[in-house]
């Protein structure tokens, strides 16, 4: 019997310069905002609440979130939520806020149906508001949190969780500096080469992978020399956006599966580790000529023709590199001042924690335990 595939495309997005006024035209009057101190302390937050007080909505800010966001925190969260009841949860932030305001939708629900039917449960609005042009985060079911106590990153994955509705202004972005900007986009770029390859690909996800790579080679290293253009903005914006697409219905490979335990372990950014960690993995999928087709596409779309099977790894993988030494990101992880004992003492559990991450799964190549061992020891 043929498999049935499935794509779905939800939520519905709102995008370009002023797209957050779309605010005021939901009809709410009361709203929960989940985000960080940096967006309170810089007053970047204002571009929402002012939207929200020239409507007379009001809200609440929970600005508790911080990277790699915790079970203690998501806890905090919930205790807003739930005592607050209101009519929307607005997630304003990078990827680490939108996740964490995913968990706290998800356990909100969960609570509720502890002593309501599921079919009477009432759920907030969910709406994300993407500050970075990286994860994808607001068009997700998945969301990554760190437990309080282990430290261990573990993934939820819930329908639940998917925003109602995501929003993605420019504006947001702009004041992201030189080094996020970069390695968020490479996220972004991760994303869609690890969803083109991805065994659960279909003919929907790698169009809009490709779509995603076509864009951050277009607009990435222009608007790495121009930050305050909002064209670029935009587009790196929607390239996020159609990757996350891409991955929520295809998954990914073990470039995220080592990346997660890179930056639980040693506090790195997810898109640096990612940029660090995918030359190496591009070499090691090389090995499968069906992904070496894959890689033959991935390259036309990103400028380079006329480039044979046989060489498509070797060929991509260099290209990684020089965008990432365009980008001035690191090549390795010495070079991040990491102390050679202590990671070489980490490398076994990285290893065994990155073949369990759900991310491997989907991997081109089967990768062993020692396969990913030998991996992680070589970015050094």
């Amino acid at each position: 019997m043929n498999q049935i595939n499935s794509f779905y495309i939800n939520p519905k997005i709102s995008f370009g310069e002023n797209s957050l006024l779309s605010l005021k035209n939901f009809g709410f009057t009361k709203v929960c905002i989940a985000t960080d101190k940096f967006m309170v302390e810089s007053r970047l937050i204002n571009k929402v609440t002012d939207i929200l007080d020239n409507n007379n909505i009001d809200y609440h800010i929970f600005d508790e979130i911080t990277p790699d966001p915790s079970t203690e925190i998501i806890e905090k969260g919930l205790s807003h939520i739930v005592n607050l009841k209101p009519h929307a949860l607005i997630a304003v932030g990078g990827g680490s806020v939108i996740d964490a305001a995913k968990a706290i939708m998800y356990f909100c629900i969960q609570l509720k149906k502890n002593f309501i039917e599921e079919d009477k449960i009432d759920k907030p609005y969910f709406i994300a508001i993407p500050t970075t042009a990286g994860t994808g985060s607001e068009v997700t079911n998945f969301s990554v949190i760190t437990d309080a106590n282990t430290k261990n990153k573990f993934p939820l994955t819930n329908d639940i969780m998917l925003p109602d509705e995501a929003i993605l202004d420019p504006i947001l972005t702009v004041s992201v500096p030189k080094s996020i900007t970069a390695s968020t986009a490479m996220d972004v770029l991760t994303h869609g080469i690890e969803s083109y390859i991805s065994t659960n690909s279909n003919i929907f996800s790698q169009m809009y992978a490709l779509k995603s790579i076509e864009l951050i080679r277009l607009n990435l290293l222009k608007c790495f020399k121009d930050l305050h253009n909002m064209k670029y903005r935009n587009n790196l914006q929607i390239a996020s956006c159609m990757a996350g697409i891409s991955f929520n219905s295809s998954g990914l490979g073990i470039t995220h599966s080592i990346a997660h335990g890179l930056g639980s372990s040693f506090h790195l950014p997810h898109g640096l580790c990612n940029a660090i960690v995918l030359p190496y993995i591009i070499e090691f999928n090389g090995r499968d000529a069906k992904t070496r087709e894959c890689y033959v596409k991935i390259l036309e779309i990103m400028g380079a023709s006329n480039v044979s099977s046989s060489e498509s790894a070797a060929i991509l993988k260099e290209v990684i590199i020089s965008l990432n030494k365009a980008l001035e990101i690191p090549l390795n992880l010495r070079s991040l001042d990491i102390n050679k004992k202590q990671f070489d003492a980490i490398v076994p559990n990285l290893a065994q924690t990155a073949y369990k991450d759900i991310c491997t799964s989907t991997n081109p190549v089967s990768a062993s335990i020692n396969d990913l061992d030998s991996i992680i020891r070589r970015l050094y």
